[in-house]
């Protein structure tokens, strides 16, 4: 009888650890001690180009002949981009940093924003073309999100999308989700790539460099550790809690039911 009753306080122990709470899912709480101080950081910063990344340029001007030189699909260097973007005047950075464009020929773009690269591009094309304007865009402009419910990559629909976009893009994260070990995964300008772990709970993301989703990022939120069962509430636990007692406790009478009691001798 010690042994089941032992037995049975260990089940409800499981049990009740395995409960999910809203202090284990619940967003922009106060935070914890062990919450790290991140720097104040209120203005994210403008995505720089790097090797590898595609870029949309169109120019605009009003010569036809200008149109259709600067402008062909024959110029994209990427034959592999998906549907919705074929057609479009794709050009790859290379290693080096520069893409080949039409009779200007090499142009640095890497470390530079999309902005820059678009004044860079007209200031090349002055002697080719008269009263030009270009549009720059990038074309892999997409962050990958991987969670204990599934894998998946999503477009960054806005310029500046916030990592709480980004969960929500993805159909956010599922009840045993660790939302306390978030991490973010990034390809850094010098090729180095930086992983940044933090607390989503926790109001202090919103100061985070890495509160703001760039292009190519990869979110990685794993289950939480040592969940042996996985109960919704507290209510659920003690619904199953009791049904394992009872049944523990009818396996205890039957057992005890079929064996027989020794007999004892008669008194002399």
């Amino acid at each position: 009888m010690k042994h089941l009753k032992l037995n049975i306080i260990l089940l409800m122990a499981l049990f009740v650890a395995s409960c999910v709470t809203p202090r284990k899912t619940h967003y922009l709480q106060e935070p914890d001690k062990y919450v790290p101080d991140y720097p104040e950081y209120h203005t994210p910063a403008d995505y720089n180009i790097q090797k590898s990344d595609e870029l949309h340029i169109r120019v605009i001007t009003l010569d036809p002949e200008s149109q259709k030189i600067f402008n062909s699909s024959s110029n994209s260097t990427n034959t592999s981009l998906s549907s919705s973007y074929r057609g479009l005047y794709t050009y790859t950075v290379y290693d080096d940093g520069t893409i080949d464009f039409p009779y200007i020929g090499a142009i640095e773009v890497a470390g530079l924003t999309t902005r820059q690269i678009k004044h860079k591009v007209e200031d090349a094309l002055k002697d080719y073309v008269k009263d030009c304007s270009v549009e720059v865009r990038l074309v892999n402009n997409y962050f990958n999100l991987i969670t204990e419910k599934s894998a998946s990559r999503h477009q960054l629909t806005k310029e500046k999308m916030t990592i709480f976009e980004a969960l929500a893009v993805g159909g956010d994260l599922g009840k045993y989700s660790d939302r306390k070990r978030v991490k973010v995964i990034r390809q850094m300008p010098t090729g180095d790539t930086e992983i940044k772990e933090f607390d989503v709970r926790s109001k202090e993301i919103l100061e985070s460099e890495y509160y703001y989703i760039q292009p190519n990022d990869l979110i990685y939120v794993k289950a939480f550790d040592g969940q042996f069962f996985r109960v919704d509430s507290f209510l659920t636990a003690i619904g199953i809690t009791s049904s394992t007692i009872s049944f523990g406790l009818l396996v205890y009478q039957i057992v005890k039911m079929c064996i027989p009691k020794e007999k004892t001798a008669p008194a002399q």
